[in-house]
């Protein structure tokens, strides 16, 4: 028998499982006995956020849900947004793309007359999650990061460009190497009459 850890190195310092609900201790505590050490000790069972992560981050380096006084973690709301079965958004007509495992779709928006303001949404089927940015290359050659790469399942938003620009939206699958998502989105742009 060949170890597998001789050959593949270990890239994890240490896992903190938060919230993992009240079976989960249950489940590692079975568990354990059948692990390497190595996993043992690099997994951290933490029970009340706010009491232990202290102990194991700085203060100002965590959210305060979890103890700290650094800043809130912003989470996406999604209440107003479609489900996966619809075919179209307030009133926008969806698009649907199959994005194969290890590739990436990029759909560019020319605005070259004058500034604008885009929108986008868009839903990926099954709750995969999906990596997704959104790139402004201004007419001066700055780019801007309408919207910083994240894996999501689901997003909408808009930018209000100075200028003419292209606008770039990439939903990359690159990450995943079995598994193809389907998406449904719209982009669009509305032209700014009083832009200088």
């Amino acid at each position: 028998y060949i170890r597998p850890c001789r050959y593949y190195p270990k890239f994890v310092g240490k896992i903190y499982i938060v919230n993992g609900g009240y079976l989960f201790p249950l489940v590692w505590s079975t568990l354990k006995p059948y692990m390497p050490q190595w996993i043992i000790d690099s997994v951290e069972v933490v029970g009340d956020a706010k009491t232990e992560m202290p102990k194991y981050f700085p203060k100002e380096t965590l959210p305060p849900e979890y103890g700290g006084s650094g800043a809130e973690i912003k989470v996406l709301d999604t209440s107003d947004l479609k489900s996966a079965a619809a075919t179209t958004y307030d009133g926008e007509e969806l698009t649907e793309e199959n994005i194969a495992a290890g590739d990436k779709l990029e759909i560019t928006i020319d605005a070259e007359n004058r500034a604008g303001t885009f929108g986008w949404y868009f839903i990926s089927e099954g709750d995969y999650d999906i990596g997704f940015s959104v790139s402004v290359e201004e007419k001066d050659g700055t780019v801007v990061e309408a919207r910083k790469y994240d894996k999501l399942i689901t997003d909408k938003g808009t930018y209000t460009s100075k200028g003419p620009c292209k606008v770039t939206l990439t939903w990359d699958n690159s990450y995943s190497f079995l598994t193809s998502k389907t998406i449904k989105f719209y982009a669009s742009v509305a032209e700014v009459n009083n832009a200088q």
